[in-house]
């Protein structure tokens, strides 16, 4: 297939970037070349599994550039300031320079990680954005945030920083743990929650077959998801509006990760009761029905994503402190993403700590 023939979506946000579909890892090259004069050195950030698997396919289309790999380990936890320090230092042995391109290898921490050492390196320098995982596939990839984390909170250090490409092949879902398969199915339905009731409904009937792994049926939903996250940024790429939408759950999940140290309760876990916990708040405001809260959890626990969690200190107080830090957040106000029945969802600038707290102690056994 040639670069003409590959379905992409197009990001047309600030800066315009293509996200491909289905682009075979070896294929990038053949893109490059099209698309960069003069370039010469590429700089691969991934893991040590992911380099394992794909560093071989990746380099059969970059023959004609310098490339060298960093390799950080993996884990929430390499998102850090410290981690930077030492990819900059890596980097610069290798001889980086502002012409030196970026590829971000991987899953969702990659993403972040090589994207926010490539929006400071040297006051910025170019990205392409390579998701592994379904995860990174259907949101992380898109949309250009990347970021890394402060004891204080997730993300908390970050940029808007788009790449100039998402190129997207879906054989390396293939080797998917279903551990990091759960991560992003929390976020594809996250996004059927916001604003595809289509989507809550194709995965509701076609649950048998995602759990197979159904090559056709994972690449419509990758693209399917893919088109929420990409009309959502293409509107509002710096979260001036509508775009918070897509932190549904993520208030909630984030202060539970954080809690947890990033350890014990993966992203997807985390955004899964995040979302519970929303459409319980969403019903105490009269925004969703019980059946509704209901055939959200049913449909997470269809897919073995948590509704609930039992902690050792279930104290929701200190949750609610963690949650002080969310971006979203206005003059000390919580500003929290709730559903809005199945397919839609809104801003809420009125929740109260008691609504909040109640909303905490339906997910914490």
């Amino acid at each position: 297939m040639s670069l003409e023939e590959l379905p992409k979506i197009e990001v047309t946000a600030g800066r315009p970037y293509p996200v491909f579909l289905g682009a075979p890892l070896e294929g990038l090259g053949e893109y490059l070349h099209s698309q960069m004069e003069g370039l010469e050195h590429i700089l691969i950030i991934t893991n040590h599994a992911v380099a394992e698997l794909y560093e071989a396919r990746l380099k059969q289309g970059l023959a004609d550039y310098r490339v060298n790999l960093l390799t950080v380990p993996a884990g929430e936890t390499e998102k850090s300031l410290e981690r930077l320090s030492q990819l900059t230092t890596a980097a610069l042995r290798c001889g980086a320079d502002r012409h030196t391109l970026v590829i971000a290898l991987g899953g969702g921490v990659i993403g972040d990680l090589a994207g926010f050492f490539a929006s400071v390196f040297m006051r910025g320098i170019r990205l392409i954005q390579v998701p592994t995982t379904l995860l990174a596939q259907v949101d992380s990839s898109i949309g250009g945030k990347v970021a890394v984390n402060h004891p204080a909170g997730k993300n908390i250090i970050g940029a808007f920083y788009p790449p100039r490409a998402v190129w997207t092949d879906f054989t390396t879902l293939e080797s998917l743990p279903w551990q990091e398969v759960e991560n992003g199915l929390a976020e594809s339905i996250k996004h059927a929650l916001i604003a595809d009731l289509e989507l809550f409904d194709f995965f509701e009937t076609q649950q048998a077959g995602l759990k197979q792994r159904d090559a056709l049926l994972w690449r419509e939903m990758v693209t399917r998801s893919s088109l929420v996250k990409v009309r959502i940024v293409s509107q509002d790429e710096r979260e001036q509006g509508i775009r918070a939408l897509l932190n549904l759950g993520h208030s909630f999940g984030h202060a539970l990760e954080t809690k947890m140290n990033y350890r014990g309760v993966t992203h997807g876990q985390g955004v899964s009761i995040g979302l519970v916990a929303a459409a319980y708040l969403a019903n105490a405001k009269g925004l969703t029905t019980m059946d509704e809260v209901e055939r959200i959890k049913n449909l997470l626990n269809t897919f073995g994503l948590p509704t609930e969690i039992t902690l050792q200190e279930p104290d929701p107080q200190v949750l609610l402190q963690l949650m002080q830090a969310d971006k979203k957040n206005q003059g000390g106000r919580k500003i929290l993403i709730l559903p809005q029945g199945i397919g839609r969802a809104v801003i809420a600038k009125d929740c109260t700590d008691s609504e909040i707290l109640a909303a905490w102690k339906q997910v914490i056994k």
